[in-house]
């Protein structure tokens, strides 16, 4: 049908945009709110509108797909919530307000496929080891090919370090929770919700209501948490995880671009060098860990590449 090939030949670029542009928004809502007004603001909606899409994809068994699921299923999946939503989503918001710029903390996140597989204790052998050291070599001399690193507050840095841990945990802990991805989602949204509103009324809401702040808002629900998400999901179902992951190398690139057009935040050669060394890393550590999973076939028997 024409328009499933256009979504299919469309897909990959606007999610590209929608989850580059993620950290932009951020940014900008926090010129007119707190952390943890923004976050609360976020996730109430991301929850409001997933339950709203659940409703209506699970109206004829909403009671046995999501309500009267096994009690260790739902504590997995809160449990994974409070990792890839609340610590991650946390400390990615706090990484930007310490000073960290859009760009450098999308080549930190870059990391995560790597951390996973060291988190997941998967066999990498000795050349992903080297690998992941390029890797970790790239991102440090991005993060000191900043543009004025003086002004780089640690603790930005920290936070990355901390958000992108967590996400990672939380992929290999969500590998565990066998469910439509949909429920997943709003479970770890509302336990989000839950925490980032407990948390914003304990120190107090802060905000400044105006038409950036809603934009910065309403991009951040509809188009990141949910667009982008569901997205993802559509290509995974119609072609290989490996394909739809190699989107994720060019994140840092369509981060650092839109910080550049929106924040005048300038990339140096140091920091462009840097982030190469994080993407090559990345792609060739992929590609290991699939030449070591992939099967060779040598005069007839099949044996494992070593």
């Amino acid at each position: 049908m024409p328009h499933m090939k256009l979504l299919s030949w469309s897909a990959p670029v606007a999610f590209l945009i929608m989850w580059g542009s993620g950290a932009i928004f951020v940014k900008l809502g926090l010129l007119d709110a707190s952390v943890w007004t923004f976050l609360a603001i976020r996730s109430v909606g991301a929850f409001l509108i997933l339950g709203g899409i659940c409703l209506y994809v699970f109206r004829r068994r909403l009671s046995a797909c999501i309500l009267m699921l096994p009690a260790a299923l739902i504590i997995r999946m809160l449990l994974a919530g409070i990792l890839l939503q609340v610590v991650y989503q946390g400390a990615f918001f706090l990484a930007i307000e310490n000073g960290l710029s859009p760009g450098l903390l999308a080549i930190v996140l870059g990391l995560q496929p790597c951390l996973t597989s060291l988190l997941a204790r998967e066999d990498v052998g000795m050349k992903g080891h080297l690998l992941l050291l390029l890797g970790f070599a790239g991102l440090g001399v991005s993060v000191t090919g900043a543009r004025d690193v003086s002004s780089l507050a640690i603790t930005g840095v920290v936070f990355a370090v901390v958000s992108v841990t967590a996400m990672s945990l939380g992929s290999v802990f969500q590998k565990r929770v066998e469910v439509n991805p949909l429920v997943s989602a709003l479970y770890q949204s509302m336990v989000a919700a839950v925490v980032f509103l407990i948390v914003a009324l304990y120190v107090g809401p802060s905000w400044t209501p105006g038409p950036r702040l809603f934009l910065a808002a309403s991009w951040m629900i509809v188009v990141v948490s949910v667009g982008a998400t569901l997205l993802l999901l559509h290509m995974l179902s119609r072609g290989s995880a490996g394909s739809v992951s190699a989107l994720f190398y060019l994140v840092p690139v369509v981060t650092m671009a839109f910080d550049y057009m929106v924040f005048g935040e300038r990339v140096t050669l140091q920091t462009v060098i840097g982030s190469m060394l994080v993407v090559l890393s990345i792609v060739l550590f992929r590609k290991h860990l699939q030449a070591r999973d992939t099967p060779m076939r040598i005069d007839g028997p099949r044996v494992r590449d070593l």
